[in-house]
């Protein structure tokens, strides 16, 4: 296969690809995702929590069991909670760039 045609079969095949639209619903940090990531987040902290609570104390595997979950769960919330505040960030920056039609 020469140069060109390889070419034109590499040229028609990545424009006949789907793309897909990144909008605020399917990124990481998305709002609705970062919201739903905070609450799983903190179910998982309250089951860790609760799980340390209301274990026998004379097992250590448990304690450090429900620790590691609680830590989990922890690590979850607050990259759902990191999510909400780039988000809202981001809006506070945008209305801010935007001009205000009462200062001319």
């Amino acid at each position: 296969m020469n140069s060109k045609a390889f070419e034109t079969l590499l040229n028609t095949r990545l424009a006949n690809t789907p793309t897909t639209k990144m909008d605020g619903d399917t990124r990481f940090f998305g709002l609705s995702k970062s919201w739903h990531r905070f609450k799983w987040g903190l179910l998982v902290f309250a089951l860790g929590a609760s799980g340390m609570l209301f274990t026998d104390e004379q097992s250590i595997v448990t304690l450090w069991v429900s620790v590691a979950i609680m830590l989990l769960g922890f690590a979850l919330a607050m990259s759902g909670y990191l999510g909400i505040f780039l988000n809202r960030f981001n809006r506070l920056r945008e209305t801010r760039s935007r001009s205000n039609p009462f200062d001319k």
